[in-house]
């Protein structure tokens, strides 16, 4: 046996993470994607959304976010737990919920306006240029799902 082999095995969530057997969670998460394991869901997130969302896996469940082009924030980080027996609609909401802020957070800094904040084709500033608020202050989905900071 090699030591990659022995790493690997040491590494694998399957062999490790769960005494007793993977959290049905677990795998509704992998069918969600369409993904035969954690990497290819995290490409699969990534290619899939318009804002090129993250996934990360933990023992107690899972983390999705995204960061924002231009801007030096991301969205809120979600949350779903494996204790939960969440299902793939609720990974869609959590999906749908980075979507809405991160086009949210690329408008405010990125699309151009005019001096009043309103969007313009021919404006020369954008929201953050003008010191506008930020649309995370304004998070429409505050309190409604866990939440575990914001990307960066």
């Amino acid at each position: 046996m090699s030591l990659t082999s022995i790493h690997n095995d040491y590494l694998d969530p399957d062999k490790h993470l769960w005494q007793e057997e993977v959290p049905e969670s677990y795998q509704v998460v992998l069918d969600f994607f369409s993904a035969k394991d954690e990497e290819q869901a995290k490409h699969f997130i990534y290619k899939y959304t318009n804002c090129g969302a993250w996934i990360e896996f933990h023992d107690y469940g899972i983390r999705m976010g995204s960061i924002v082009e231009g801007c030096d924030f991301g969205t809120a980080i979600y949350v779903l737990r494996y204790k939960d027996d969440f299902t793939k609609e609720d990974i869609q909401k959590r999906i749908n919920a980075i979507e809405h802020e991160a086009d949210e957070i690329w408008k405010w800094a990125n699309a151009p306006c005019t001096k009043t904040g309103k969007p313009s084709a021919r404006g020369k500033y954008t929201q953050a240029e003008l010191g506008m608020d930020s649309p995370y202050i304004k998070n429409i989905f505050e309190g409604e799902f866990e939440q575990d900071g914001r990307s960066s």
